[in-house]
């Protein structure tokens, strides 16, 4: 593939990206009440928009206002307002400056909100050229770049999440180059440029959201990692000698300590003021503590084993906890639940109503998309085994702890709360999609190069159809809050 083709491919992906999350922040409901329909009896609530959206428009209000950063409390009486006031300051302060540049004075008006939203339509059409240049740099196969590209452009998912006004989209966009800058290192060679971006990227996601700290361990592995490049396609003797004698002219084969401590020292001057400020407000530089002490009335592991026991006596709590709440509940919004959780892809037969028709099969959408997903992730595992991916290793590795460390917390959160929403682990959007395009890559066998427009394809597809059934799910939303007290 031609460099001026991949390149026309790869914008053609971030544009596309750009217009499925506009029209995803045109249709998604703005600090509009209405009701839950999809989880049982109808709820009343304050908004059915994209999720803690209301809260982080706050925060940004907050600052426009010019009251400086707000302090969280847990005795808040307006807490479900300020819930997220705890949140590390980088997205917000961004956010405001975007809203000066854009005329924003006033987010609670639905305008105004429209504007704010297309700061994350930036930034996620940003991360989308991430993921291609982590595909790109650590593989060096432009096809297999787009592959991964093409996934993270139309997942559902992120491209809801990207219409939305939530500090998400900045660190999963830190977080993917600074994961791309890491495989350039071990694809070529570690600098002291490299370090300094590397410094600054983890250190911006660390002043954007706390699970950014996932990154720590991995670039500490990073440094430890042998490099891996290329040998000439034709190995004669001389060629061989040729490209030995050069790699061992390539100086730090691997970073000096003194280097890893810069870019340890870089992220902390980033961070370390607000960390202070968390520890002068909270007594905990990371203001988890106080976060957990506000978070106690939300759904509880504990209860809800415990409610599936007394249902089904005969039945482990525990296991049908994993499997059927944590596993297939984030199982399902990897792919899209819109809404509050509420709004899901033929759920019951129907599309976003939540009624089951009779004779349909439920959740028949997902199972197709976690079939495919599965059957990719096979492809990974088995293109592991195969020599043409061995020079990949170090920057396989890196990925593969990355997403390890983030699913470990995402777990750890549910060991204490029910919270199986997948969005929590796309600050490793860019390892899961590599992995998926080498995998589909793999599958194809000789028909490889179909593997950027068969995955392209089937989530713009899916994006598509989300997109055709949303406004009439959030209309009956809304309609029925009108109806209840």
């Amino acid at each position: 593939m031609s460099r001026n083709l991949t390149l026309a491919l790869l914008i053609a992906l971030i544009f596309g990206h750009i217009v499925l999350a506009a029209n995803y922040a045109a249709v998604t409901p703005y600090r509009q009440a209405g009701a839950l329909l999809g989880l049982g009896k109808p709820q009343k609530i304050q908004d059915i928009g994209a999720p803690d959206e209301r809260q982080h428009v706050n925060y940004v209000n907050h600052l426009l206002a010019g009251k400086g950063f707000p302090v969280f409390s847990p005795t808040d009486p307006n807490l479900y307002e300020t819930y997220q006031s705890h949140q590390p300051p980088a997205f917000y302060v961004l956010a405001t400056g975007w809203c000066k540049l854009m005329g924003v004075s006033d987010l609670t008006q639905k305008g105004d909100g429209l504007k704010l939203r297309a700061l994350n339509v930036i930034l996620g059409a940003g991360t989308v050229a991430g993921v291609f240049f982590l595909a790109f740099w650590g593989f060096r196969n432009p096809e297999v770049a787009l592959a991964a590209a093409a996934f993270a452009s139309f997942l559902p998912m992120f491209t809801a999440l990207s219409g939305a006004v939530s500090n998400d989209p900045l660190l999963i966009l830190l977080c993917t180059w600074t994961l791309a800058t890491t495989a350039l290192c071990l694809r070529e060679e570690w600098s002291w440029k490299r370090i300094a971006v590397i410094g600054v990227l983890a250190g911006l996601a660390m002043l954007t959201k706390t699970t950014a700290l996932s990154l720590a361990p991995v670039l500490l592995l990073a440094a430890f990692l042998p490099q891996e490049q290329d040998l000439p396609s034709e190995q004669g003797t001389d060629s061989i000698l040729v490209a030995v004698e050069k790699l061992e002219k390539r100086r730090p084969k691997q970073p000096a300590f003194r280097m890893i401590l810069a870019a340890g020292a870089i992220a902390m001057v980033i961070v370390a003021p607000w960390w202070f400020r968390n520890q002068t407000l909270y007594k905990d530089p990371l203001a988890i503590k106080a976060f957990n002490s506000a978070f106690k009335g939300s759904a509880q592991k504990s209860d809800l084993v415990a409610g599936i026991e007394a249902t089904d006596p005969g039945s482990s709590g525990e296991m049908t906890y994993w499997k059927d709440w944590v596993g297939w509940w984030t199982s399902r919004s990897f792919f899209g639940v819109f809404g509050y959780m509420d709004i899901w892809m033929n759920e019951r037969g129907t599309s976003f109503t939540g009624v089951s028709a009779k004779g349909a099969a439920p959740n028949t959408l997902y199972r197709m998309l976690l079939a495919v997903t599965v059957l990719c992730v096979l492809g990974w595992i088995i293109a592991l085994t195969k020599e043409e991916w061995k020079e990949t290793k170090s920057v396989q590795i890196v990925n593969a702890a990355f997403c390890v460390i983030v699913l470990l917390l995402f777990l750890r959160f549910n060991m204490q709360y029910f919270q199986a929403q997948a969005r929590y682990l796309l600050p490793a959007l860019g390892p899961i999609a590599c992995g998926l395009a080498i995998g589909a890559w793999q599958l194809l066998g000789k028909f490889q190069r179909f593997a950027f427009p068969a995955l392209a394809l089937v989530f713009l597809g899916t994006n598509i159809f989300a997109l055709s059934q949303i406004p009439d799910a959030f209309a009956q939303r809304i309609e029925a809050g009108n109806r209840l007290p």
